[in-house]
Parts: structure tokens; sequence; C-alpha cells
């Protein structure tokens, strides 16, 4: 199937290494407006910015994507309403907004030529981001993403075989027949 879009999809790859071109504030504002039309359950999340210059792999852009029950809680207070649901209906729906927003993000960047990496191990720096970024209780940075225009050019790593990941109706027993092209796939890429 030919199309623009799936075609970026599926050559989007995490990059390490940028250039120094620091993108306009019109592109970031495209990027950003991008992750906000992404499909959400309440809009629990907010977006830090850091343009400083020891941003990891030397990339312009470091975005922080938090989790954030604060604004909901403000604009709930401000209209007399309470809350009905539980923190943990709420943490949830809160990961999937600033993920959807952190993945419309990606896509919109790499639609603009720059590329992009997830950094994961943000929840376990949290208190330090907190600090720094002054966030207020209920506000938990989830992801970071660095973002910038690529300085290396290479092709996208490998993803297991579409019969290792979709399956219809019911969740398949995982025989050896399954798991070794699966594994070796991956072990060729």
């Amino acid at each position: 199937m030919n199309n623009p879009v799936i075609d970026s999809m599926l050559n989007r790859k995490s990059v390490r290494k940028y250039t120094k071109q620091q993108p306009s504030d019109e592109v970031i504002e495209a990027v950003v407006r991008a992750g906000q039309q992404a499909p959400f359950a309440a809009q629990l999340y907010s977006l830090l910015l850091n343009r400083k210059k020891r941003n990891p792999f030397g990339a312009p852009l470091l975005f922080v994507i938090c989790v954030d029950m604060h604004k909901l809680e403000l604009i709930m207070a401000r209209r007399g309403w309470k809350t009905v649901s539980n923190n943990l209906s709420m943490l949830l729906f809160g990961i999937q907004d600033a993920a959807y927003m952190a993945e419309n993000m990606v896509m919109a960047a790499e639609s603009l030529g720059m590329g992009s990496c997830f950094l994961g191990m943000t929840p376990y720096y949290a208190k330090r981001i907190q600090k720094n970024f002054h966030l207020p209780q209920r506000v938990f940075p989830l992801v970071e993403l660095v973002m910038g225009y690529p300085a290396e050019e290479f092709p996208p790593r490998p993803r297991y075989p579409l019969e290792y990941t979709l399956f219809e109706d019911c969740y398949p027993e995982m025989t050896d027949e399954m798991v070794t092209p699966a594994t070796q796939s991956m072990d060729e890429g």
C-alpha cells in the first residue's frame, strides 16, 4: 500500500544524533498543536519544553510529557464539581492522554523533517524533574522526548513479524514454531 503517512510511520526510528539547527517557534507550535489533536480521555497532560544545550544526544529540544491531574482539579473546583472516579482510573486515562500526545508529536516532527527519541526512564527521576520545573502536586513526568533535525541516517530497527503480534479471536499458545522466527527476525536486524 502506497501511503505517505503510513510510509513515514514504517520508516520512523529513534534518532540519537542531532544537528545544532534550532527548530523555529512556528515548527515547535505545529508539533505541539498536532500533539494536542491526539485522541484523549480528559486532556490529562501537560507539556514542558527545555531548549538548553545540554539535552540528551545533543538534541535542541527536550519535551517532558506529564500526566496532569492538577489542571483538571482546578477546573473541577472552579465549577464546584467533584471527581467521581478513583485515582487509578484517572492515572490510566492520564497515561493514555500523555502517550497519545507524545506519539502525535513524533509523527508531526517526522513530517517536518525532524527526528526524535523517547526517553523511557523519566518516571525514575521524576522528583528531579518536578523540582527543576516547579511542578505542583499531581503532575507526574511520564516520558521525555528529545527532538530536532537528525545528523545521522540509518534504517529502522526490526519489529516482530505480524503473525507474532496480531492474534485474531484468541491469544495463541506460543510454540517454538512461533517464537523461533520472531527471535530470528529480531536477531537479523
